[in-house]
This record gives C-alpha cells, structure tokens and sequence, in this order.
C-alpha cells in the first residue's frame, strides 16, 4: 500500500475534486462543512454543525445562516497555514 504524502502537490487533488463537483451542484453547505471540519477550529466545527442542522431542518438555508457559513468559511481559509492550498480550495468555491 502507497502512503500518502501531504507535501505532494497532488495530495489534494481528490479533495478539490469533489469541492468543484459539489459547488456544480450547488452542495455549497457541504463544501463548507468539509472546508471546516478539515481545516477548522474545535469551535469553528461546532458553528458550521449548527448550521448544517439549521439548514436541515428548515430544508433551505436561511439568510443569516448563509452569511454566518459565508465568513465562517472565507475564515477558515484565510487563516490557514498553507494559503496555497487555500487559493486552490478558494477556486473550486
């Protein structure tokens, strides 16, 4: 079995993939959701949870909410120690 190699420039790759197919489909809630639990704070995890189920259980978004995941998200990349890998992840959104 091969290992994975984060430094790799295309360790990623499956990752950005799936951002870009799901942005396509308009996923955009579970864009945020992985972006976050990935790349996110214990307490950043937690807000993008409650917005998921707040999403959930109105079966849209609603505004505040999409404000709320919209700063939540543009935070977490903006504070990431790769900003490589956040330009990339940025694109695919």
């Amino acid at each position: 079995m091969a290992t994975l190699n984060i430094n790799d420039p295309k360790y990623f790759d499956p990752f950005l993939k799936t951002l870009k197919r799901n942005t396509n489909i308009n996923y955009h809630i579970e864009n945020s959701v992985l972006i976050v639990i990935n790349f996110g704070k214990e307490h950043q995890k937690t807000e993008i949870k409650a917005i998921q189920e707040e999403h959930k259980k109105q079966g849209y978004i609603p505004y505040f909410c999409n404000m709320a995941r919209y700063y939540l998200v543009k935070n977490v990349l903006n504070n990431m120690k790769d900003q490589k890998i956040a330009n990339k992840i940025n694109q695919c959104l």
